[in-house]
């Protein structure tokens, strides 16, 4: 992958306003197109990107004089920043803005734009459409068997909301110096009574443990990183996997007719987050180098180096809507349709259920006790 010192601006206003070049419509990004379509009269403009633009990786440690930031404007053309006052949500929008899509609260301000940040260097376009996400919402919602029976027309009502979620990929290369302990197995004959009260013998497995201290090194790519705070960290862990071969270099075409949030976990925090994950293939590591039949690990010294990030935008479906005064949110991957969700529980259809079940168990009794008489 190419990886220019110092990356170039994000293309910007790449839609001149978000117009048709037919008609003068407004226009939206279509899912799985490649490509701008009219309101109107459905025209297509394909989003044809400069091949000599590619998706690039910033130096960390230079990232704050390096990496191009910008306003909400510059992210979007037209685009303009709203805040929720109920969940903190910070959303780039082009349209009209009357709700937050995370927790569908009603009272959502424009905040000044003066609140540079990073700016996107790579999106992940749109794949499924909204017809086809509610198609998967649906047949989610219809397989949770203790959902309350209103709450399909009930957040049928409610609609989806296509979103840009923003992330960090990470990649370092790592040393460790570790101490430890390499536990080798070895067997020994022992007596023991029966419940006969008879002498018996059994091998029984004993370890040995001797001292281990070394040195491993293990590189890392794209260590994955969701840099929102507006949705739970369970819904976002089962989007994944996204294809991230798909990137491409951002355009702001991408997200016509969709918002995009803004992060709200910055770069050193989101580092210390990949670090987390980087370290279960660091131990797994440590123990292949400790070798023997168990190994125990006392310390780790772990050093990063060659630190690159990516900022990027990846989509998704979202519906927020409340049910008895509570929000519940369905996220939809918008590139493979996998669907991570909250319900509402249905107590009715709980009691109901263990009462079948307590009168089955019943029943069964019944007839065993019957056929003994």
């Amino acid at each position: 992958m190419a990886e220019p010192a110092v990356a170039p601006a994000p293309a910007k206003g790449g839609v001149a306003g978000r117009r048709c070049s037919q008609c003068g419509g407004d226009v939206a990004f279509r899912p799985g197109k490649d490509a701008v379509g009219c309101k109107f009269c459905e025209h297509l403009d394909p989003i044809v990107l400069d091949p000599a633009r590619v998706v690039v990786e910033l130096d960390l440690d230079t990232a704050l004089t390096t990496a191009p930031t910008g306003a909400a404007a510059e992210v979007s053309a037209g685009g303009r920043e709203i805040e929720c006052k109920n969940c903190g949500a910070r959303t780039i929008v082009t349209g009209q803005a009357t709700r937050c899509p995370f927790c569908d609260a009603a009272v959502v301000v424009e905040i000044p734009d003066d609140r540079p940040q990073i700016l996107p260097q790579s999106v992940l376009p749109f794949g499924i459409d909204h017809k086809d996400a509610k198609a998967h919402f649906a047949k989610w919602l219809s397989s949770r068997w203790f959902a309350p029976s209103d709450l399909v027309k009930r957040s049928k009502a409610q609609g989806m909301d296509g979103m840009y979620l923003p992330y960090w990929t990470y990649d370092a290369d790592t040393t460790t110096h570790y101490t430890g302990e390499r536990g080798e197995h070895y067997y020994v004959t022992e007596s023991y009574t029966d419940s006969q009260g008879k002498r018996q013998t059994r091998q029984v497995r004993k370890t040995r443990w001797y001292a281990a201290a070394g040195t491993v090194h293990v590189d890392f790519d794209d260590v994955l990183v969701c840099a929102s705070k507006s949705l739970p960290e369970k819904l976002v862990d089962k989007l994944e996997p996204w294809d991230l071969p798909g990137l491409r270099p951002f355009d702001d075409r991408y997200l016509a007719g969709f918002g995009a949030e803004r992060y709200a976990v910055d770069l050193e925090a989101g580092f210390a987050r990949a670090g987390e994950k980087m370290e279960p293939g660091i131990r797994t590591a440590i123990r292949r180098d400790i070798g023997g039949d168990e190994q125990r690990i006392h310390s780790m010294d772990v050093r990063y180096a060659n630190k690159k990030f990516k900022h990027l935008l990846l989509p998704l479906w979202i519906s927020a809507f409340r049910y008895h005064d509570k929000v519940y949110r369905v996220t939809v991957n918008a590139r493979t349709g996998e669907v991570s969700g909250e319900r509402p529980w249905s107590w009715i259809k709980i009691a109901l259920f263990t009462l079948a079940i307590l009168a089955i168990i019943v029943g069964i009794v019944v007839l065993v006790q019957s056929n003994q008489g």
